[in-house]
């Protein structure tokens, strides 16, 4: 009986693979890719492995389905069957890759504290994955936890004592999505995400969730050269006496780059010198978890995007310069701030500096998925490569980053 399991779901397999014209070794690129780096084999290792399973010889362990599910764009219940998605955490009770525990569609049973906590653990762990690996290739994943989250919302079926924190959770979860979404450079479905996370936290009660996703759609207007807007959204809160510290310093900030959009430069400095007074005293009581992030260095990035919005491209360069400088021993977060550092140079044509630092962000480019930095990167090596007074071997350099994010977007088409 399992050698006939095999066999079935190794036709299956096979056939959601073929309808996509993808060979084998395709097949097996694209599941070594939905695998995070730490845990990821060779590529011949994946490739046997895919030979195997088509072949109906053994079955697929969790981490593969997983895989699958993320290569085919399909859920793995879909793909693989009732509660074939993953192992139980509790006998009965499915949970997904995130840990989030799964009902079947049409369940009745009540959705407890204990899905709540679960939802909690996924949205560090999206996070987490955030931070390590980037927008594009998390996404769906993100997505899925907060469609399932939702749809709880939405039916009914659940404990009223956990209502509230049901919504809160379900909020939270949207906003990272939309987070995600927007580093992916989905800013539509950014969009769409944190408009149905800002309602589910609003209803929860949770303000400091709503402050934090009002401060995502001023972003997003700011992204889409909406100035107005996203003035519009700052000035009805960055006002607001009753703010903690550090959530009033993030809509001046909003503030203050919409002025630059509009090319008030001096409100817009006012704005920025504004936000940075705000901080000084440090993390608050007061100030929600989430303002961790709005600290000087934030800034130091806000008031260089507002000088370049103004095309103050030599006021930009040292900013840039100093961020990459403070961060080049932190995180991958600090993938963006090389590309813009890149951007500026080039902008003022300093050559010798862009020789420099062009081959890190050749390494750079080489591993990123399409993403904001991505798109930064290609636009700042079209730059280069129609500048006449750039070095040969920088603007062989652009060739290449270009070619390598041309490979990188047919890997991962958005």
């Amino acid at each position: 009986m399992p050698q006939a399991r095999h066999r079935t779901l190794g036709a299956r397999l096979r056939a959601e693979r073929e309808r996509r014209r993808w060979t084998k070794p395709e097949m097996a690129r694209r599941l070594r890719e939905a695998i995070p780096d730490q845990q990821r084999p060779d590529l011949d290792t994946v490739l046997s492995y895919v030979k195997r399973w088509e072949a109906g010889k053994v079955s697929v362990s969790e981490r593969y389905r997983f895989a699958y599910a993320t290569a085919f764009d399909m859920d793995l219940d879909e793909l693989f069957g009732p509660g074939q998605g993953a192992r139980p955490a509790v006998p009965g009770v499915p949970v997904d890759p995130f840990g989030v525990i799964c009902l079947p569609a049409g369940s009745r049973r009540p959705v407890d504290a204990r899905y709540v906590e679960s939802l909690r653990q996924a949205n560090q762990a999206l996070v987490r994955l955030d931070t390590l690996h980037g927008g594009s290739t998390l996404l769906p994943h993100a997505v899925r936890v907060f469609r399932e989250a939702h749809h709880k919302v939405g039916v009914g079926a659940r404990d009223s004592r956990i209502e509230r924190d049901l919504l809160a959770a379900a909020g939270e979860t949207g906003e990272i999505a939309a987070w995600i979404a927007y580093d992916a450079g989905r800013q539509t479905t950014s969009r769409q995400l944190i408009n149905e996370a800002l309602l589910l936290s609003r209803q929860a009660g949770d303000r400091a969730m709503e402050l934090f996703e009002l401060g995502h759609l001023s972003m997003l207007s700011l992204r889409a050269r909406r100035p107005a807007e996203a003035l519009r959204i700052a000035d009805d809160l960055a006002d607001d006496g009753r703010l903690p510290p550090r959530v009033a310093a993030l809509f001046e900030i909003r503030r203050g780059r919409a002025l630059a959009q509009m090319g008030q430069e001096h409100r817009a400095m006012a704005a920025l010198d504004k936000a940075q007074t705000m901080i000084s005293a440090g993390i608050g009581a007061r100030d929600p978890r989430w303002t961790w992030w709005v600290d000087d260095m934030e800034i130091l990035r806000q008031r260089g995007a507002a000088l370049a919005q103004l095309g103050r491209w030599r006021q930009v360069l040292p900013l840039r310069e100093e961020v990459v400088a403070r961060m080049r021993e932190g995180p991958t977060y600090a993938r963006l701030d090389l590309a813009e550092l890149l951007e500026a140079l080039v902008h003022v044509r300093d050559w010798p500096r862009t020789e420099e630092i062009i081959g890190e962000a050749t390494d750079l480019a080489a591993a990123l998925s399409p993403c904001r930095t991505t798109s930064l990167l290609q636009e700042t090596a079209t730059r280069i490569i129609r500048s006449p007074g750039a070095p040969s071997t920088v603007t062989d350099a652009a060739e290449h980053i270009r070619h390598l994010l041309g490979d990188a977007r047919q890997r991962h088409p958005l």
